[in-house]
């Protein structure tokens, strides 16, 4: 009788997971050279066709000028750049365009980008040289992060470029765009503060809030689903949030087995059958009985400085600007949403019949506070938050406020009474994912060394296990190696890979 054959099959061939990085970062770091010679050279492109003017269309007596720079149809020279950038020619953009292969439509960003970078921004523009070379790569600006800066102050006055190109330059490389952003904005406040105001009353009048009466899906309009969208005061926005947050907790805990998201979107129409009075009459005894259901308080966390509380006291003016050296908007960070909100603006919140002002003492961040439960006192979970703005985990910039806080050491349950592990010194923001690859090993990483030391050291080049290691030295950056043995410094401008 004749027995079926059996195939032997092969174990496919172990990946080496680390050479496959290394592959990988060595063509992205030969990308990032090529991308910033290309860069220059569409920077010398433009320089080199930047003489001329713009004529004046409309010559002597109103009539036509025959200026050859505004023959109609011809060659013009365009403000491709802020103010204080040379004009560029109209043509060039074409013969540069096609030899990149690009659009003219997708070419002219680009040579204005250029532009704005080598004339308007030349501390950025020379953290973007410094890609060219691999050996300076890890503090370099890539290119189309440069990009982006660029496109934000286009419209900047020149002081105001000027201001952004100064206190970016040292941090850029390592600077999330929602950084640069608050920056951006932060020019524009102080260095043309009228036209900041009139952006706040336009913003204010352009608030809406709309409920579409349309199914979201017109085809199946028996599902009963429509939109909803809006643009609100952020101090609006927040109570909003936490109302929705609360009847969707309540929900929950009443049984409701839908998912957040659901529950959320249920919890806006308890809202609306709840809060349908609203108390107009304030402590008038005559007036129609009314009825509000008291909601739990949401607190905002405006920080002041000096300057803006002097400003602001009865028969006192503007203060000083340090920053631009004359009056201006004084301002406020409004740690809820991480944005500059004026002085003005918090008066208006402030001034509403329902607000509760509550200012609370100084907190001094040298001062060193432990304890020896493993639990987190408030006094201490409040300073560590704002100590370390932002989740420190590399290249993470969500706020504090909400994240884990992570024993930086370890918690060492035998420790002898005393040893205060719980502390200001001894506690990390981290998010949530983050905590957790910092807690549990990845499914890949480097083998450590067969004669490496015991322990965990956190600057080794294989650490002893599959999990993310970091500690904090003495200045306040936090040093990770990752599973690979990759290595990063964050401190509050940012990460810097150290690999």
């Amino acid at each position: 009788m004749n027995h079926p054959s059996t195939a032997v099959v092969e174990a496919p061939p172990a990946i080496d997971t680390t050479a496959l990085l290394a592959t990988a970062r060595a063509a992205a770091a030969t990308q990032q050279a090529a991308e910033v010679a290309a860069f220059v050279a569409v920077a010398d492109w433009a320089d080199a066709h930047t003489d001329g003017t713009v004529g004046d269309p409309i010559g002597p007596l109103g009539l036509w000028s025959e200026d050859p720079t505004s023959v109609p149809g011809g060659d013009r020279f365009l403000e491709l750049g802020g103010p204080g950038a040379p004009l560029v020619s109209e043509f060039c953009l074409y013969e540069i365009s096609g030899a990149l292969g690009r659009s003219v439509t997708s070419g002219r960003p680009l040579v204005g980008d250029a532009i704005e970078l080598r004339h308007r921004l030349p501390r950025l523009y020379a953290r973007v040289l410094a890609g060219a070379d691999p050996s300076t790569q890890r503090r370099s600006l890539p290119v189309w992060r440069a990009r982006k800066i660029a496109a934000l102050t286009r419209t900047l006055t020149a002081e105001a470029a000027d201001f952004v190109d100064r206190n970016l330059a040292p941090v850029a490389h390592r600077a999330t765009m929602p950084t640069v952003e608050r920056l951006v904005a932060e020019a524009v406040v102080r260095f043309d503060p009228e036209n900041a105001e009139l952006d706040r009353a336009d913003a204010d009048a352009g608030r809406y809030f709309t409920v579409e009466t349309t199914p979201v899906d017109a085809a199946s309009p028996w599902t009963g689903v429509v939109a909803v969208h809006g643009t609100l005061d952020s101090a609006d926005a927040l109570d909003l949030q936490n109302a929705v947050q609360r009847v969707a907790a309540d929900l929950a805990a009443a049984g409701c087995d839908a998912d957040l998201d659901v529950r959320r979107s249920m919890a806006l129409g308890e809202l609306a059958r709840r809060q349908t009075t609203l108390d107009l009459y304030g402590t008038d005894s005559t007036a129609a009985h009314t009825t509000r259901t008291p909601a739990r308080q949401v607190v905002l966390y405006v920080h002041f400085s000096d300057a803006a509380i002097a400003s602001h006291r009865p028969g006192d003016g503007p203060g000083i600007d340090p920053a631009t050296g004359t009056t201006g908007i004084d301002l406020a960070r409004e740690e809820n949403t991480r944005s500059l909100v004026t002085a003005d603006q918090v008066r208006d919140w402030c001034q509403s019949p329902n607000t509760t002002i509550t200012v609370k003492p100084v907190i001094d961040l040298a001062e060193h506070v432990a304890v020896d439960a493993y639990e987190i006192p408030d006094r201490i979970a409040e300073r560590v938050r704002l100590d370390r703005a932002t989740c420190a985990f590399p290249y993470c910039g969500r706020p504090a406020r909400g994240l884990d806080l992570d024993h930086t050491e370890p918690y060492r349950w035998e420790a002898a009474p005393g040893a205060g592990q719980t502390s200001t010194a001894n506690l990390t923001p981290l998010c949530r994912g983050h905590h957790r690859v910092k807690t549990h090993p990845s499914p890949t990483g480097a083998s450590p060394p067969s004669d490496g030391p015991p322990g965990i050291d956190p600057l080794a080049e294989h650490p002893p296990d599959r999990r993310w290691h970091y500690h904090r030295d003495p200045l306040g950056t936090y040093l990770w190696t990752s599973p690979h043995g990759l290595r990063y410094a964050v401190d509050s401008t940012g990460t810097t890979p150290l690999s």
